[in-house]
């Protein structure tokens, strides 16, 4: 299994909750400046992100902003809706902002170490890091954030590099060579395989690095059962690998799937269909997912895996890959690789969901879950 990082960050939105609970965000006064109505949107901006409407959160403190510029914490909820919404740059500039009003506001020093970790730049978030431990030594999550990000640049220092016309791979010593060499030839393969099928070809280079199974963990911070990690790069535990090349092409193609999505909907995509699609197009085409169905009455609601499959029990977690790709071949039938890519588009450019389905399968999604999911009681596209 694949635990894709870059859709809705966990740990922001539990951290988010937390923020909550502990009345950071309304239960304190916003800023001198602050009207009743700036309020109730910070408000009602804040309950959205606990319940997962990160769209709606976005607008909810876009709105406060307008009647109060100067309130921190709402920069600061506006931040954060926008990073879990994938709008790195506009999360970056909320954050700033956040912290230009309110310079001890912890929680901001983690936020923004992550986005510029997100964007590129390590160094930076690390340098971040370190300014909001000099607010608040005892942090424990600023701790464990530099911790991690220094245990990286650590990492990053001793990597080498192999290069192809779509990919940079990283890996530690001269010994990874081969499996780096390897890595890239399968991943030219799914380039264009992949490609050939969405006709979508992402022209920006993707990055790959090559774990220790005890680096991944630490540095990716995915569950056990993760076998690879997508976060803006993609991130695979590879020691060993070149012994199962049916398992390193399936994880490799895999996670290609979901940077490809992320160039054309960084946000807005139900896990359920990026994980069903990388299913789909795994190297093998995810065969195994057919005698697990065939086995297992039970079906999960796709309205229950729009998020990260990591909140699920872990028994149900192949039920629930398994189950997104049988969907997400069925879209496939329905409207060809076009037409996912250009859903996706819509997805990217705002799009609702439901809407844009509607648009590009050519029948509604309430429909669509009657007769291919739960209609006929067998697997969808089986």
């Amino acid at each position: 299994m694949v635990e894709r990082r870059a859709g809705r960050p966990r740990r922001l939105v539990q951290l988010a909750v937390l923020m909550a609970c502990a009345g950071i965000a309304w239960a304190a006064p916003a800023s001198a400046q602050s009207t009743p109505r700036a309020a109730m949107l910070e408000q009602q901006g804040w309950q959205a992100i606990q319940a997962g409407r990160f769209t709606e959160a976005a607008g909810a403190f876009r709105q406060a902003l307008v009647d109060d510029d100067r309130n921190a914490t709402a920069h600061l909820g506006a931040g954060l809706a926008a990073y879990l919404l994938q709008h790195l740059q506009e999360a970056h500039a909320q954050l700033q902002r956040a912290l230009e009003l309110n310079p001890r506001l912890v929680t901001a020093y983690q936020l923004l170490g992550d986005v510029t970790d997100r964007q590129g730049d390590l160094q930076g978030a690390i340098d971040i890091y370190e300014k909001g431990l000099a607010i608040a030594p005892g942090n424990a999550g600023l701790q464990a954030g530099l911790a991690r990000l220094q245990r990286e640049s650590a990492l990053q220092a001793r990597q080498r590099q192999a290069l192809s016309n779509h990919f940079t791979v990283r890996f530690e010593g001269r010994a990874e060579q081969p499996l780096a060499d390897e890595a890239l030839r399968i991943l030219e393969q799914a380039y264009w395989r992949i490609g050939t099928i969405l006709d979508v070809y992402p022209s920006t280079p993707i990055t790959v690095v090559l774990y220790t199974e005890q680096q991944f963990r630490d540095i990716t911070l995915s569950p056990a059962w993760a076998a690879g990690a997508f976060d803006g790069q993609i991130r695979v535990p590879m020691r060993g690998a070149l012994k199962r090349p049916q398992e390193l092409a399936r994880v490799l193609s895999h996670e290609f799937v979901h940077a490809l999505i992320y160039t054309l909907a960084p946000s807005g995509v139900p896990m359920w269909l990026n994980e069903g699609l990388a299913v789909a197009f795994e190297d093998g085409g995810g065969a195994w997912t057919t005698p697990l169905l065939a086995k297992t009455p039970a079906r999960i609601p796709l309205d229950d895996l729009t998020q990260s499959f990591a909140g699920l029990p872990a028994g149900a977690v192949p039920l629930a890959y398994a189950e997104s790709a049988a969907a997400a071949e069925q879209m496939i039938t329905l409207a060809g690789g076009i037409g996912i890519a250009n859903l996706l588009r819509d997805l990217g450019a705002g799009v609702d969901f439901q809407k844009a389905f509607a648009q590009r399968m050519n029948m509604s999604y309430a429909r669509f879950q009657a007769e291919y999911i739960t209609g006929s009681g067998s697997a969808p596209g089986r």
